[in-house]
């Protein structure tokens, strides 16, 4: 557990400057908390750990952690510093129906760590976790004491996910995380059991989940875990050989790299190469990734291009008839046309796109995002004072949980429409932007 305790540090020290805004070095790190840079490098590596509760507090808030290494820290002293390997090889001679080889097995790395963690999860090891602090470990093993198979059937996965859905477009992120992590544990539980026929179908569960959950970490801003689920998405997807899954796991994480640490030129990279894998065919997936491609092109100051992409959208969602399949909405397009104009100076065209997206009662993350693009619209126009105090405003307006970093992050294009010399007119306005999400 030192060991994951270590990395868990290392993770959220790389990923500061993407979710705070700055570079945290070792150095920094290890003032803020008290400590010298090589003792932080030691319990970074797993060979050492803090000394007291309130050491793992100031290297909570040192981080920005919002209380992840205190949340862990009760789990890390109970179980020291024994490798979680041999923790979880004491699990399995416990664990009713662990498989450790077969058609099912994972591999090492990521994936194993996980296997393991989850192990130590369903004998209560976690219980300081505030998932299984609503009781869903004791409702599991009631299930197993009752006879109750776990999981379920293809169509019972396939509304765990619809459900899940609706969360993510409705819910607080944190809290739709929370429980779509519990269902990504019992999928796991069951595909580790499942027979050889079952397993392909469960594959497009968990690409799907998966997908989801990538999703909810980039609106969380926890963009280093984000990448990891987007990479298992894809994997989960191409082993299931559903080209639809596939296009769309990679069509959707076009799209929300636009709203990351990651380059233009690797989002338009990505958006192209899911629009060649999908060929002609018309799926949700081929539209997230031409919405990715004119979105990119826009904000890369490519308006022509940009507009040529919004117009072929169009074109196929019109011919495509695919509202509602993996939570396409009929706002969708309009809400890609009001990005595009948006940036590119087109106020008219961005007023209507917004008015027509308004029209279709979007989701709370774009019905926020779209009033955010009229800030850019105004910005670009000149009116910078009036495109800041609506800034503030839409962020005022916003509870704090469902402050994604998806919309902070469209905040700050607009700020970037503003020359340096009007930034400092308005100080609520960074302070709206900067409050964390509630955990």
């Amino acid at each position: 557990m030192a060991h994951y305790f270590g990395a868990l540090i290392r993770d959220l020290r790389d990923s500061y400057e993407a979710r705070v805004g700055e570079r945290l070095t070792m150095a920094e790190l290890a003032s803020r908390a008290g400590y010298s840079a090589s003792v932080i490098g030691q319990i970074e590596r797993g060979e050492a750990l803090p000394e007291t509760g309130k050491r793992v507090r100031a290297l909570d808030d040192a981080l920005r952690a919002d209380g992840q290494l205190t949340l862990l820290w009760p789990v890390v002293q109970r179980l020291g510093n024994h490798p979680i390997n041999d923790l979880a090889a004491a699990t399995n001679r416990i664990t009713r129906g662990y498989r450790e080889n077969g058609t099912c097995a994972l591999t090492g790395g990521d994936d194993m760590e996980r296997r393991h963690l989850l192990q130590l999860a369903s004998l209560g090891l976690l219980a300081q976790s505030p998932i299984f602090n609503t009781g869903e470990h004791v409702r599991q093993m009631l299930e197993r004491s009752l006879g109750v198979p776990s999981g379920g059937s293809e169509d019972h996965w396939e509304a765990v996910c619809a459900d899940h859905l609706r969360a993510l477009l409705n819910q607080p992120p944190r809290q739709a995380l929370d429980d779509l992590v519990v269902d990504l544990a019992l999928l796991y539980q069951q595909m580790s059991v499942a027979p050889a026929d079952q397993i392909t179908r469960l594959q497009r569960i968990a690409a799907w989940m998966s997908q989801m959950h990538a999703n909810l970490l980039t609106r969380l801003g926890e963009y280093g875990q984000a990448l990891r689920w987007w990479r298992t998405a894809r994997q989960a997807a191409d082993a299931s050989q559903d080209i639809d899954m596939r296009v769309w796991v990679r069509g959707s994480e076009a799209v929300f790299g636009l709203y990351s640490p990651r380059s233009l030129d690797s989002v338009l990279t990505l958006a192209r190469s899911a629009q060649s894998l999908a060929t002609e065919r018309l799926t949700p997936g081929l539209l997230q990734a031409v919405s990715a491609e004119a979105q990119t092109l826009a904000v890369m100051g490519k308006n022509q291009e940009a507009c040529d992409s919004v117009q072929r959208l169009h074109d196929l969602v019109e011919r495509a008839q695919l509202k509602g399949r993996f939570g396409w909405s009929g706002d969708q397009a309009f809400f890609v046309s009001s990005w595009v104009h948006s940036f590119g100076g087109d106020s008219e065209a961005a007023r209507e796109a917004r008015d027509s997206t308004f029209a279709q009662s979007p989701c709370y993350q774009n019905a926020t995002n779209v009033r955010l693009h009229e800030a850019i619209s105004v910005a670009r126009s000149g009116g910078h004072n009036e495109a800041l105090q609506l800034v503030t405003q839409v962020l005022t307006d916003l509870d704090p949980a469902y402050r994604s970093r998806m919309i902070t992050h469209t905040a700050r294009r607009v700020l970037d429409t503003v020359p340096l010399d009007k930034r400092a007119a308005l100080p609520d306005y960074r302070t709206a932007l900067n409050t964390p999400i509630p955990t």
